[in-house]
């Protein structure tokens, strides 16, 4: 609904702009169509182009500063392009004809943009193709890094283009930029004559320049990614526990008693938390091996608040009052080799002042230098978590660890002084993680022969070549190759795109 949103108010700037863009050509023409020719602009349905030519001298000037070491660099870019587009194609065939409506694979991400999907990975050994759609797999409030992302993208996808053209002598036309509805656009205008007769590799070199570059780009911003806790180390704490930034107004784990914004979580009952990965490693953990207590002799009688014993429909054992919210029934974990009869197998006790009582944590009898180990009785869907702050009482909640997933976010990023938020760093890391999949993403859609990518003239090139001329000396055979490839490339991203259309709005209409 949000997205649903944001989107009707972009179309109602463009019709709004629409109007005073008809309004000016009627009736202030001329100084109107003179400001439209010097600013480059140009306004259309659901669209807005600017294109400008002040950028050729700076790209003549890029590409002739370090000439040789561009010129090495192009020749890469063809050897790893033409690598990557069987890759490419062998994906996307296989992405389109395997059904899958519950994501459960293992995922490579386009937007224009791919990438790992560490949630996902792992589950099956099959790789699948997806689409990134701000509202459905990918949050809303993040959708102005994903429209970053892609302009940084498509800019230096299109630098790449103009910097390889400019070594082999191809004439810039201009740059410019088009903004479909949200999603931007850049683009390099050619000689196309001029590149047309050029010979095999050459042309080669400009063609793959641009998923040469998306490719270094990539690689560039993920190592930036990767060091991010390294170069912000004089600024934030970054292996030191991680920070609440934000806490849903829903919340269970909000309150007087419970988490809030600023807080410094160290750990979860005995598990240490680092970062953000290591956060939701101590969250699973909680499941699947929840706690027991060490908790000494005197302390259970003392507390002990047992009633006669009952089954619940669950199978569990309940030693406690109705009423008695604050306490659970705890089980001894005796021993088998153990003849110790001083303690009931089941006591009710209450569970805030069981924890802060207890001499560390146990999975049985044995663990235990002090006391007798207890365990919570509750059932398999919940759980007991204690929540050591920093500075601050312990938090006890007992419930599901998604509680903690859905509602709270944390950040790595614990600043060292008032003046940088954990925001800051979270922001810039962000969008290195966008700029990063979508690199990836446009460097492995574009060598797809497809039409309007940069594989259909790819494989025109490459057909054209002087041996495959000499065993196909039919131009009329080459072109018509050369039409099948592309035609069946354009089906198969075509079926792509209807199968995750059809899978995002399974996913929105089973939310």
């Amino acid at each position: 609904m949000e997205l649903i949103v944001i989107l009707g108010i972009v179309v109602l700037m463009y019709v709004v702009l629409l109007f005073f863009d008809g309004f000016f050509k009627s009736c202030m023409h001329y100084p109107y169509d003179a400001f439209l020719r010097g600013t480059g602009l140009t306004v259309k349905f659901l669209r807005l182009q600017w294109h400008t030519t002040a950028l050729n001298r700076s790209i003549v000037k890029w590409s002739t500063k370090y000439p040789k070491i561009l010129d090495c660099s192009f020749n890469i870019g063809v050897y790893l392009s033409l690598v990557l587009m069987p890759f490419a194609v062998v994906m996307i065939v296989i992405s389109s004809l395997q059904t899958n409506l519950h994501g459960q694979s293992a995922r490579v991400v386009t937007s224009g943009g791919t990438g790992g999907d560490s949630r996902t990975a792992g589950r099956r050994s099959m790789v699948e193709i997806d689409l990134v759609v701000p509202g459905v797999n990918l949050p809303v409030n993040e959708i102005g890094y994903y429209i970053a992302a892609l302009a940084i993208n498509s800019v230096v996808h299109e630098l790449g283009h103009g910097l390889a053209a400019v070594l082999e002598d191809v004439q810039i036309k201009g740059f410019g930029l088009h903004v479909l509805l949200i999603i931007p656009m850049a683009y390099t205008q050619l000689d196309s004559d001029q590149l047309n007769t050029l010979r095999l590799w050459k042309k080669l070199r400009v063609l793959c320049a641009g998923i040469w570059h998306n490719l270094v780009l990539g690689f560039f911003t993920y190592l930036l990614f990767i060091s991010t806790p390294l170069l912000f180390s004089a600024l934030y704490r970054t292996s030191d526990g991680v920070i609440v930034t934000s806490l849903k107004n829903n919340s269970p784990m909000a309150g007087s008693r419970g988490l809030e914004q600023g807080d410094i979580i160290k750990s979860i009952n005995n598990c240490e938390i680092h970062h953000e990965e290591s956060w939701f490693e101590c969250l699973l953990h909680t499941i699947h091996s929840p706690p027991a207590y060490c908790v000494s002799t005197d302390f259970v009688h003392l507390n002990d608040e047992s009633v006669p014993m009952s089954h619940k429909n669950d199978g569990l054992i309940e030693c406690c009052g109705s009423e008695n919210t604050a306490s659970s029934c705890f089980e001894y974990m005796v021993d088998a080799n153990e003849d110790d009869v001083a303690l009931p197998q089941h006591m009710c006790l209450n569970i805030r002042k069981t924890i802060e009582n207890s001499f560390g944590y146990c999975q049985h009898n044995g663990q235990c230098s002090e006391g007798h180990c207890f365990k919570p009785s509750i059932n398999n869907y919940t759980t007991i978590m204690q929540i050591r702050r920093e500075s601050k009482p312990d938090v006890i909640y007992i419930g599901h660890p998604g509680d903690a997933t859905r509602t709270v976010r944390v950040s790595r990023f614990v600043p060292k002084t008032g003046l940088f938020a954990p925001r800051f760093a979270d922001s810039i890391q962000l969008l290195l993680k966008y700029v990063t999949v979508f690199a990836i993403g446009l460097a492995f859609i574009n060598v797809m022969p497809c039409y309007g990518f940069d594989g259909q003239h790819i494989v025109n090139t490459l057909l054209s070549d002087g041996t495959i001329q000499q065993r196909i000396p039919q131009k009329s055979k080459r072109d018509m190759i050369s039409l099948v490839v592309n035609v069946v490339g354009t089906l198969f991203v075509f079926i792509l795109l209807i199968k995750v259309f059809w899978l995002s709005l399974y996913r929105v209409l089973s939310v």
